[in-house]
Order: structure tokens, then C-alpha cells, then sequence
């Protein structure tokens, strides 16, 4: 009877934080389909609306703002967090460059973080190293700053409410989903996609991406019982993907087919991961 009573409350939960979080969003979207980009604030601001979404569900619920798992954890697991966009990065991008599908380096990349770093006419491998260690570390507060407010929400709050219903690995699929979705609007009608190519191919890769990612965002999070290893893996994803592997790229005619948030390459990787993850998480009864 107890254990019926937790499964409505959760789904409740889980169906009043989704409405609170699309509806809330769709304010920012929609001015951002107007515009057609992503500026900046606005992608602030939508970020931020998951973190709305689950106080606002606390709040109506009459849960306290301090069930949610704010404790920072052991530290191996924001370490990990951190690493793990890095090295699968590196291993796409790297059968991306390795396979002549893209070049590296991208010259204009390099002249850019010549110029932003003060490094003048030093050499490739200077300015790239600089670069790299400037953004990996100062420049993951910036995407921090943003990953956050979607991971209070998203894993702070939704995946434990699903993980009362359903199985971990579930978990992982309906929350990549939810999150697919949050994402479509932008994809299809702003600047944030491949910028060329099929649309349909572009949000099912993405959806690929969101899928297993998320698989990989709930393992972090139920072992660390922490919501900011996952946070921590957003914004160093998206730091490593958007600020640093892409920008290096050497675009040919295929290339966006493969790298990036819409390409093949990063979804084939973290779906490895996703069943790793998957099966630990199996063993250690999460």
C-alpha cells in the first residue's frame, strides 16, 4: 500500500515538474525562435528553468528545498565528471581527424586563441596547449554557471523521482528523452544545429547524444548521491565540445555529419560508456 502511495506521489511529482519546466521554457525559447539564435541571455535564462521546475514542484509538494542531493560528494566523482568529456572527446575527435573526415588544427581556431591569450606569433602547439588548459579549467565556470541551473532540475530532482518507479536503466532512457525534447524547439529553429544537412537525421542523433549521456549523468549522480557530478559533466561537455574540439576542427564536405552534438561520433562513444555504466550499475544495485 506504501510503496503504491510513493509511485503516485512520484509520478505527480515527476508530471508537475515537467509541465512547470516546458511551460517556463517555452517563454525563452519562443523569444529565441523569434530571434532565430541563441543569444546568450536567453540561454541563460532557459537554463535556468529546470532549476525553477523542480523548486516550484518542492515547493507546491511541501518538500523542503534541502531533500534535494546538494551535498558535494567525494571528490573522485566531480573529478571524473570533469575528465570523462575530455578523454571521449579526444577519442571522437580524434578517429575524426585520425580518418581524414576533418582536419586539425583549424588555423583560424588557432589565430582566434593567439589573439584572446596574448600569445602573439607563437608556435601551433603553443597557443593550442594554452588554449585548451585556459578553457578546461577558468572557462568551465562560465558553462558551470549555465549547466547548473539544468542539472538542479534534471538531475537534482527528476531522476530521483523516476528512479522510484522505474529501473536505472530506464531512468537513463525517459530522462534523455525529456531532455531531447526540452531541446528540439531550439534545434529546429535556431542557429543551435550542424547548420546544414537533414534536420530529422541532426535531432536523432541528438537524441542519441541526450539518451546516453543521461545514462551516464545518473550513474555519476545515485553513486555520488550529488547533484553536482552531473553538473559538472554538462558543463565540461559542453566546454570541451562546443569551445575546444569543434572550434579545432577543419571542416570538409561531410564532416558535420560526424562531430559535434548532431554527428555520429560522440552518441557511438557514449553509448559505449552508457552500457559500462549500465552494467556497474547493475552489479553495485543501483
Amino acid at each position: 500500500m506504501q510503496e503504491n502511495l510513493n509511485r503516485r506521489d512520484a509520478i505527480k511529482a515527476i508530471i508537475l515538474f515537467i509541465s512547470i519546466t516546458f511551460f517556463l521554457s517555452a517563454i525563452f525559447i519562443g523569444a529565441m525562435l523569434k530571434l532565430g539564435a541563441m543569444e546568450i541571455l536567453y540561454v541563460t535564462a532557459v537554463m535556468w528553468m529546470p532549476t525553477v521546475g523542480a523548486l516550484l514542484t518542492c515547493r507546491i509538494l511541501g518538500r523542503p528545498v534541502s531533500s534535494l542531493p546538494w551535498r558535494w560528494g567525494k571528490w573522485r566523482w566531480n573529478f571524473g565528471a570533469w575528465a570523462l568529456p575530455l578523454v571521449a572527446g579526444l577519442l571522437a575527435y580524434g578517429l575524426v581527424w585520425t580518418l581524414g573526415i576533418g582536419g586539425f588544427p583549424n588555423r583560424e581556431t588557432v589565430a582566434d586563441w593567439a589573439t584572446r591569450f596574448g600569445l602573439g606569433d607563437a608556435a601551433t602547439a603553443i597557443v593550442i596547449t594554452v588554449g585548451v588548459v585556459m578553457l578546461a579549467t577558468a572557462g568551465i565556470v562560465g558553462t558551470l554557471s549555465r549547466a547548473l541551473g539544468e542539472e538542479i532540475g534534471w538531475r537534482g530532482f527528476l531522476i530521483w523521482e523516476l528512479r522510484k518507479v522505474m529501473p536505472f536503466w530506464a531512468v537513463g532512457i525517459v530522462s534523455g528523452v525529456i531532455w531531447g525534447l526540452w531541446h528540439v524547439p531550439a534545434i529546429l529553429g535556431t542557429d543551435y544545429n550542424a547548420g546544414t544537412g537533414s534536420a530529422i537525421f541532426q535531432v536523432s542523433l541528438f537524441f542519441a547524444n541526450t539518451i546516453t549521456a543521461s545514462v551516464i549523468f545518473a550513474y555519476f549522480s545515485f553513486r555520488a548521491r550529488s547533484l553536482w557530478p552531473a553538473a559538472i559533466l554538462h558543463a565540461s561537455h559542453n566546454l570541451f565540445v562546443q569551445q575546444i574540439y569543434t572550434p579545432l576542427t577543419v571542416f570538409g564536405p561531410n564532416t558535420h555529419l560526424w562531430v559535434d552534438e548532431f554527428g555520429i561520433m560522440l552518441p557511438l562513444i557514449y553509448a559505449i560508456l552508457a552500457l559500462y555504466f549500465v552494467y556497474r550499475a547493475r552489479r553495485e544495485g543501483l
